[in-house]
């Protein structure tokens, strides 16, 4: 406000004054306000110079109000009436500058938008203290959306006013406190004192409880009856045994569990939708595949279990009433709660919350987890990058299941294969085993569909020289007749009382990365896992031609194979009939003891759901894993990350990639001219650091012999690989 009694308004209504009197109407009161202007002017011009149009306005009208009257009075009459006048506007000037310094806000800066070394270069309008809001070059790169988002904030803080509600004001330093407070995409100012940790949700959202009745459950699951059967079956089944794990990981692990909030978590089975076609849950009773619906299933007891709001649908009319209910007409994070905190659904329902709600899409895109059972690799996340390249990357050429542009950590898969995604997992089916029961000289084959037997005539006779083979096929098999025994199509529990009878359970190539072979090693039988030369992939496959990864399958189940390995699974070359008689030999002397890898009990599942939901965030930027899990890595000529980790007994962390992507990092030779940008999923490595960040890449491979990468390691728990030692 002094600006409208000090600077130009003030100078206006001299002018006015003098001009009209120099006219002709007043020339004696002309001269004085002349001379009386000029020193008024320096004074003015030493406080101030600029002045507020409002200001302006009211002075100018005032001085011609004043002139008006002063033709009509003696020139010392007005004379002394504009003195007065003046002089009273000038002395509430100066006492209102007086008083300036003490009602000056601690966040009252502004700021030219101008990047010099990284830096966004800050002023103060009158420095009474230097308290810091600048974003350091180290900073942006550790909070790669904070300046896109400063930005913003300049032009769009007044699009809505809950961010006034927040105290954001129009100053630099306010929006760096709501962007780091608020929505996190900023580093906490180091003078502010409410200070938060990174694990901690913006609001305080509800303690949870643990659910133990079901029936809640299943009150979420009314939209189509068929979708939800085999699910309603298998969480009824292992109900008992999520309890239990439940208690054992409050013993445990109490503070992970009790530090726990209440999120809102819709659910959405899009690949079960009617749209979709592909009929999967009215097959699960007919031999359909079954390894998405178990997945499905464990998530959804696991987030039901730890009592989180659930909002489950299968069909796009129930998906778009879950969503009514949640209010996101505000673009700030909502105090009472009402938010989504998280969207599970698969690539079919991506896709149509891409193509059909693209706005609520783009607001919530941070919240999706994707369940993807063979993963995603960066060359098919970017739209950009997999169209230019698309020639050298194999297969049919077409990206139908990816371009998505996500965080590719937000893509949950199977069985922990891609570094670059994130493990999620199932829970394997477990029953108690006699150790004492005697087994037959039986084979249960791996395959019940009729199209998988193609070509395993003469697999099946060779085995057949040493065990009994069973089949659960649902076709008939008019070529094996007289060489199986056909149970036909079992239920979960008919299985595993067959497979507790069995030795060997044999795969024939297909399906890929099921959670069978894991469910037939827990009760002590031993897998027969078929390798692949060539490798399945891309290149060499049909099933892969489409799917957005270059992964390299060299057998049936690799988890099996690289992880469980002997005397659980004998990986062969099933066309090879001398090795598979050594290797049925070699299965019926062994007597493995039933084997589960932690992570696929259902207490390993439900700790590392707990984890992940509480921890892992895209919305803004965590410390999760720790930093201190970090562990660095220079890759070998032509290797991946993903191997050049493993080979010292590590995971590549592809979250950390950010803190790689910096000079002291990548010019660690003293060698390098300039460091360049690029846009590479090999990138960072020694003297160029990475353009795009949706390129970060643990598994892509370079094909120039003189790259060798840089690699951001983790450890990982025992038998919990999603998880490191410090993530607990």
């Amino acid at each position: 406000m002094i600006q409208i009694f000090l600077t130009k308004p003030f100078m206006v209504s001299y002018c006015t004054l003098r001009d009209a009197m120099q006219s002709g109407q007043n020339p004696r009161l002309a001269s004085l306000l002349t001379m009386l202007s000029r020193v008024l002017a320096k004074i003015a011009n030493c406080v101030y110079s600029s002045a507020a149009t409002c200001g302006e306005k009211v002075m100018y009208y005032c001085a011609r109000w004043l002139m008006r009257r002063a033709k009509h009075v003696c020139s010392n009459c007005a004379l002394l009436l504009c003195s007065v006048f003046m002089f009273a506007n000038l002395f509430i000037g100066i006492l209102l500058l007086a008083m300036r310094d003490g009602l000056v806000d601690e966040d009252e800066f502004y700021y030219e938008n101008v990047r010099k070394h990284g830096h966004i270069v800050l002023t103060r309008k009158k420095t009474l203290e230097q308290q810091e809001c600048v974003i350091s070059e180290e900073e942006a790169i550790e909070y790669p959306s904070c300046l896109e988002k400063m930005e913003w904030m300049e032009e769009g803080w007044q699009t809505h006013e809950c961010y006034a509600f927040y105290g954001v004001n129009g100053t630099f330093c306010s929006y760096r406190i709501y962007l780091s407070e608020i929505e996190k995409h900023c580093p906490i100012l180091p003078w502010r004192k409410t200070i938060k940790d990174d694990s901690a949700v913006l609001f305080e959202n509800e303690a949870l409880s643990v659910e133990r009745d079901l029936s809640g459950l299943f009150k979420l699951m009314f939209d189509n009856e068929l979708n939800y059967k085999f699910i309603r079956t298998r969480i009824t089944l292992l109900w008992p045994k999520w309890l239990s794990a439940y208690d054992e990981l409050m013993i445990k692990w109490p503070k992970t569990v009790s530090s726990r909030r209440k999120f809102n978590i819709i659910i959405h089975m899009g690949f079960l939708s009617r749209e979709a076609g592909f009929k999967f849950g009215e097959l699960s009773s007919t031999g359909g595949p079954l390894g998405e619906l178990v997945q499905w299933s464990d998530l959804i007891a696991a987030l039901y279990l730890l009592g989180h709001n659930l909002m489950i649908s299968t069909e796009v009319k129930t998906l778009k009433k879950n969503i009514k209910k949640i209010d996101y007409k505000f673009p700030c994070p909502i105090q009472n709660g009402e938010v989504i905190n998280l969207v599970f659904t698969d690539i079919v329902g991506l896709r149509y919350l891409r193509g059909k709600m693209n706005d609520l899409f783009n607001k919530i895109k941070c919240t999706i987890r994707v369940l993807d059972s063979f993963g995603t690799h960066a060359e098919f996340n970017s739209q950009n990058y997999f169209t230019t390249h698309k020639n050298s990357l194999g297969g049919s050429g077409k990206n139908p299941w990816g371009n998505h542009q996500l965080d590719l950590q937000q893509f949950m898969t199977m069985f922990p294969h891609t570094d670059d995604n994130t493990f999620l997992g199932f829970a394997v089916e477990m029953h108690p085993v006699n150790q004492d029961i005697r087994r037959d000289n039986v084979t249960l084959v791996y395959g019940k569909a009729g199209y998988m037997w193609k070509n395993a005539k003469r697999l099946i006779e060779t085995v057949r020289k040493f065990t009994e083979v069973h089949a659960t096929v649902s076709d008939n098999l008019p070529d094996f007749d007289s060489l199986v025994i056909n149970h036909g199509v079992l239920t979960g529990s008919e299985l595993h009382a067959l497979m507790r009878k069995v030795k060997i359970f044999l795969g024939l190539g297909f399906p890929f990365e099921g959670p069978a072979p894991l469910e037939a090693i827990a009760t002590g039988v031993v897998f027969i896992n078929p390798s692949f030369n060539p490798p399945k992939s891309r290149k060499t496959s049909d099933f892969f031609k489409d799917k957005p990864t270059l992964r390299e399958l060299t057998s049936q189940n690799p988890y099996a194979e690289l992880f469980i390995g002997r005397p659980h699974v004998l990986t062969v070359d099933i066309d090879n009939s001398s090795q598979v008689e050594d290797t049925i030999r070699e299965a019926l002397l062994s007597k493995p003891i039933p084997y589960t890898p932690f992570e696929f009990t259902i207490l390993g599942m439900l700790q590392r759901v707990n984890i992940l939901v509480s921890k892992q965030n895209f919305c803004h930027v965590t410390h999760f894993p720790p930093r201190q899990a970090m562990l660095i890595v220079e890759a070998v000529s032509m290797q991946s990350c993903q191997d050049a980790c493993r080979q010292h007994n590590l995971l590549c962390e592809r979250s950390f990639f950010r803190r790689l992507n910096m000079p002291e990092f990548l010019n660690k030779s003293r060698l390098c001219a300039v460091i360049n940008s690029i846009s590479s999923p090999y990138a960072p490595y020694e003297c160029s650091k990475q353009g795009n960040p949706d390129l970060y890449s643990c598994a892509s491979v370079p094909t120039v012999p003189s790259i060798r990468r840089i690699c951001p390691c983790r450890d990982f728990i025992l038998g919990q690989t999603a998880l490191c030692s410090s993530c607990l």
